[in-house]
């Protein structure tokens, strides 16, 4: 006879689940996503980046599986830096304040007993310590750059400080804390605050062209939500902190993967890694080409009387063809093979 559903024992929360799970998930597989991940990655990166420019080289990237590894390299530094900054906010002030022996003690005392006090205090906390400081730093931040971006270093790098001056007061009000503890919070709060600072920036930086292809009806309310929506993941994450760093770091890929996916860090990877690796992705000056490649007429091409191109950029740079957009009026994709390349000047990066 089949079972009732009123009889069926309740199922366990999803994420208690995951996170039960995911430890030994990492101990039984671990070793082999570690061997097999890297390669994957760099070979989704480089497809990737074909798929995009619409071509694909004369070779079999298997063959070359530094480069794999080496654009897997390059895609983990940039999507996990994101992942990092996403947590360590949380992680510092949980740590390094709120897990102190002296605050939390006192914030132990605090709490009341009752129920939907104590569930009301809790909340109180993760908003002063977490969520509203992280949103008006934000926000402050955004302010800085519509109004007067030329100050917005110098913003992101006080505003913080009054943030954590003012919240440090109404945590030591609120919780009664013992005196100048809003000094240590100000102390504490200031790095993770100035994390947030690049976090928020990458974020932006990433995410404007995104936003200019918009309606301009769009612009600002996005501009706005973007530190809202940041503040309130990296506050969840911080949250996770209080159920051990398993919690906090499961979170903290998750979240790190939405900010890297949604601001454009995560689509930018295949770009910034072949550019890394300097096989294509950059502009050229100018591209010598061989007189014997250059005797008829190729000025459609963009190629020069003295068979030269200028301000060309380069889609891809290695194996037996060059890939090429020279500076034209009408966008076209140049594709000349390797052997007809005499030489590539390219501006140093730090020219730029």
């Amino acid at each position: 006879m089949q079972q009732k559903w009123t009889d069926r024992p309740p199922s366990g929360d999803g994420i208690e689940v995951v996170l039960e799970a995911w430890p030994a998930f990492l101990r039984a597989h671990g070793s082999l996503l570690a061997k097999a991940l890297p390669p994957l990655v760099g070979f989704g990166i480089f497809v990737m980046y074909f798929y995009r420019n619409h071509f694909y080289p004369s070779f079999d990237l298997f063959q070359f599986s530094s480069l794999l590894l080496a654009a897997a390299c390059i895609g983990f530094a940039i999507v996990g830096a994101v992942i990092v900054m996403t947590v360590l906010p949380g992680a510092a002030l949980y740590h390094w304040f709120l897990n102190t022996k002296k605050i939390k003690d006192e914030l132990v005392y605090a709490m009341p007993y009752s129920e939907n006090a104590l569930s009301k205090a809790v909340w109180q906390l993760v908003l002063l310590v977490y969520f509203a400081p992280f949103t008006l730093v934000g926000l402050g931040l955004v302010t800085s750059l519509v109004l007067a971006p030329g100050l917005y270093v110098h913003t992101g790098l006080l505003w913080p400080g009054l943030i954590g001056l003012a919240f440090g007061i109404a945590l030591q009000i609120r919780f009664d804390l013992p005196r100048w503890s809003f000094l240590s919070y100000i102390w504490t709060a200031y790095i993770p605050f100035l994390i947030l600072f690049v976090l928020l920036s990458t974020v932006l930086q990433s995410s404007l062209p995104i936003i200019e292809k918009l309606d301009d009806v769009w612009h600002y309310p996005i501009l706005w939500a973007i530190p809202l929506v940041i503040a309130a993941m990296v506050t969840v994450c911080a949250m996770g902190h209080f159920a051990g760093w398993n919690a906090a770091l499961l979170f903290g890929l998750f979240f790190g993967l939405v900010v890297a996916g949604y601001s454009g860090v995560l689509t930018t990877v295949p770009e910034r890694a072949i550019k890394g690796l300097g096989l294509g992705a950059y502009e050229a000056e100018m591209i010598v080409l061989d007189p014997d490649f250059c005797n008829r007429e190729l000025s459609e091409l963009g190629i020069a009387e003295d068979c030269t191109l200028r301000n060309v950029h380069v889609v891809w740079s290695f194996g037996d063809a060059i890939v090429l957009r020279p500076a034209l009026d009408q966008p076209l994709q140049v594709q000349i093979p390797a052997m007809f390349i005499r030489s590539l000047a390219r501006k140093a990066e730090g020219d730029r």
